[in-house]
């Protein structure tokens, strides 16, 4: 069993959580969520031992923990020969392609070079590495952010199969309805556990959230009488009841301060809004048999496809289909092998790239808001406010300091910083809590321009307002 006992961790003055205390055992498969920040990925780190613990202790008695962070790279090697150097004798090599035919690695290619893998297929290769170590309670951080549809899928019921427990950090709302016993949340410094999945944790918190204000309420109103009742005493003249009287008054004011509740304030992104006014049947962009080939691969070939200035479009298609390569063909960042694009006039084209790397930049971030975008100097704390980060974030925090949920704010709030007529999104909830998605989600909803999205999130799509579906497989692009 793996548990946590009276868990406390502080960054210089700030108390990330307090008071944390879980068991994981038998087979539970469980999601922990929360806001970006709160200190999900902090907790794993703490489990596995890659962070100090400010207080308490974490106990794993007889438990071998394999753990899959939110970001991974690997050695440039052959796959198979990576593999190999975790087993104790390599005559056990049936084991790997015993978990390769598990994983339905169907294109498993023990010559490949890691580095040339989908991400798909490392996380595959991960998982490979991890269950040849046989472990006894898996950790994995954000497991869906880079498979496709079928690969979430394949996931959901791959995880549900194992015989361990498994702790997840995922923002995918749809993965965490199908998958999860449980969902643990990292709220108000501390851990909440709602047994269920995802719209049943969604259910519980509201009425959580009722109980929270309604205690707030019922103290403030008991807060007001006893300061009239103080104000009252007072004007009574001096004598032995009238220091009893005030004494009584002031000793409940304390211990209510010292039990003190506070209201609930939901910390989202607010007032984000993407402009646009375009005529609903004015051409947009036009693709005219465009065909895109890498070597002896093709990609696609003779594939067309017309946006209308009503068009809300979802993009999708399994890992390595073209989707990204068709959206750099578009922007002009990649060359077709044939074909025309044709952009319509007086276009302005918004394009927010799935890849937000980490970079070793140390502007910080009001330097770097003011060089991409040219915004005045005295609006950048207050604008990058609505995306939820504070002056000590602004003027403090460097970009290289930002962990992947920041770096995908910080690119959003960049992005959505101008107005444009055509949104061009691939993968644009990767590494958002769900918080951040629902308010890009009724962003997406209200925009009147048009919109081309790729995701793999269905919870995401479902809820942005998408007109039009486009499947991207084996070269052929079909309406659904």
């Amino acid at each position: 069993m793996l548990s946590g006992k009276n868990l406390k961790k502080q960054f210089d003055d700030r108390v990330l959580f307090s008071n944390v205390e879980f068991k994981l055992s038998g087979k539970k498969k469980v999601g922990l969520v929360g806001r970006n920040g709160c200190g999900k990925s902090t907790l794993f780190k703490m489990i596995t031992g890659e962070q100090d613990i400010t207080f308490g202790n974490i106990t794993k008695v007889g438990e071998k923990v394999g753990y899959i962070p939110q970001e991974f790279e690997f050695k440039n090697e052959m796959v198979g020969i990576y593999l190999e150097e975790i087993l104790e004798n390599s005559w056990e090599y049936y084991k790997i392609e015993k978990l390769a035919k598990q994983l339905q690695f169907t294109n498993f290619d023990p010559y490949q070079q890691l580095n040339t893998l989908s991400e798909g297929q490392k996380m595959k290769v991960k998982l490979m590495e991890l269950m040849l170590q046989e472990p006894t309670v898996l950790l994995i951080d954000e497991p869906t952010n880079h498979l496709d549809i079928e690969g979430i899928q394949w996931f959901e019921g791959y995880v549900k199969t194992l015989q361990i427990p498994v702790l997840m950090i995922s923002h995918d709302r749809q993965f965490l309805n199908n998958v999860v016993d449980e969902i643990w949340e990292i709220e108000r410094e501390g851990l909440i556990k709602y047994v269920g999945n995802y719209d049943n944790y969604k259910e519980e918190k509201l009425k959580l959230i009722d109980k929270w204000n309604d205690e707030y309420k019922m103290q403030e109103r008991k807060r007001a009488q006893l300061e009239r009742l103080l104000a009252n005493v007072r004007k009574i003249g001096s004598g032995h009841q009238r220091s009893r009287a005030i004494s009584a008054a002031k000793t409940r004011i304390a211990r209510l301060d010292r039990d003190k509740k506070e209201k609930y304030e939901k910390k989202v992104m607010k007032g984000v809004k993407m402009k646009a006014d375009i005529h609903r049947t004015k051409l947009m962009l036009r693709l005219e048999d465009i065909s895109k080939s890498y070597g002896e691969t093709k990609v696609f070939e003779n594939l067309n496809m017309e946006l209308r200035g009503s068009d809300k479009v979802w993009l999708f298609g399994p890992n390595g289909a073209g989707k990204t390569t068709l959206v750099k063909i578009v922007m002009g960042l990649e060359k077709p092998d044939s074909g025309e694009v044709k952009i319509g006039e007086n276009i302005e084209i918004g394009y927010f790239s799935q890849i937000q790397k980490r970079t070793a930049s140390k502007k910080n971030l009001v330097e770097e808001f003011i060089a991409r975008t040219n915004c005045f100097y005295g609006a950048v704390g207050g604008y990058l406010a609505k995306f939820l980060f504070t002056e000590k974030d602004v003027f403090g925090k460097s970009i290289n300091q930002l962990s992947p949920g920041e770096r995908a704010r910080f690119e959003f709030a960049i992005f959505s910083f101008k107005d444009y007529d055509l949104l061009i999104l691939d993968e644009p909830d990767n590494h958002l809590d769900i918080e951040t998605k629902e308010v890009l989600e009724q962003s997406l909803r209200e925009y009147k321009g048009t919109i081309l999205l790729v995701s793999h999130d269905r919870y995401f799509v479902g809820n942005s307002g998408i007109t039009k579906v486009l499947n991207l497989k084996e070269g052929v692009l079909k309406e659904n």
